[in-house]
């Protein structure tokens, strides 16, 4: 019971030395369509470092350039802090679907992730990427989402100031009654 004890400890205090256990995610970002973006990502609360990637296939844009080439894919990552990231241009939806299913990509990209956390424990993360799960999607054009943005923005502005007071963002009115007009 002793034994288990201070092995519970140990591994409490490498947790809280490391911060924490990393996850290191790559991923399709898919918010800016037909822009998809290629994003490496720490979730976790804990830092990641000596990360490298294996792809089962290159990743390349419909132009040929290879991204999993870019250095910090063919070289790895010294370190990813909690929260951080880095993404770079993919391509366009169309023409990359197009150039997946003539290289007979189909299920898309995996890519593996190995990675440790600052105590030297080991991990290791499989995920899959394939942009032709939003093959034929309708998307928002650019202008439609900024335009939206702004009336978003509108919105919260006309809320904050109906919680002020007279003099404080809207001018006063006055409200005049029927007797008013009358007697004026």
């Amino acid at each position: 019971m002793i034994q288990g004890n201070h092995e519970m400890v140990r591994e409490l205090r490498e947790q809280r030395l490391s911060g924490g256990r990393p996850q290191i995610i790559v991923e399709a970002r898919y918010s800016r369509l037909p822009v998809i973006d290629l994003v490496v990502k720490n979730v976790s609360g804990g830092i990641a470092k000596d990360i490298n990637f294996d792809f089962s296939a290159p990743l390349e844009d419909s132009s040929g350039f290879v991204i999993s080439d870019l250095p910090y894919f063919r070289e790895g990552m010294h370190f990813l802090g909690p929260s951080e990231e880095v993404a770079c241009f993919w391509d366009d939806l169309d023409p990359l679907v197009a150039s997946l299913r003539q290289k007979e990509l189909n299920k898309g990209i995996s890519v593996t992730v190995s990675y440790k956390d600052l105590v030297e424990q080991s991990y290791e993360t499989d995920w899959q990427i394939n942009p032709l799960l939003y093959e034929g999607n309708r998307h928002v054009p650019e202008q439609d989402r900024r335009d939206g943005d702004d009336l978003l923005a509108l919105l919260r502005q006309t809320s904050e100031n109906a919680h002020r007071g007279p003099g404080e963002g809207f001018s006063e009115r006055r409200r005049y009654s029927r007797d008013d007009r009358q007697g004026a």
